[in-house]
């Protein structure tokens, strides 16, 4: 993985937690309701797992966002 693809994934990661945090969800709590274990979750937030786009869905759902906010 090259620099470019590891500050996107750093940075879709650190939109997601930003989103999950502003909607009040801890890790366990949003965890919990999409069936990941905290360890995949922390790995994504943190930019050193790639995430899927089925992933992204259930997140956005789960903490009531669209996707798109992920990426900006």
């Amino acid at each position: 993985m090259n620099e470019e693809e590891k500050k996107f994934l750093k940075r879709v990661g650190f939109n997601i937690a930003k989103q999950r945090k502003d909607k009040g969800f801890s890790q366990l709590d949003l965890c919990s309701i999409i069936k990941m274990e905290k360890s995949n979750l922390s790995s994504i937030e943190n930019g050193r797992q790639n995430v899927t786009s089925l992933t992204l869905l259930k997140i956005s759902k789960a903490i009531g966002v669209k996707v798109n906010l992920f990426f900006e």
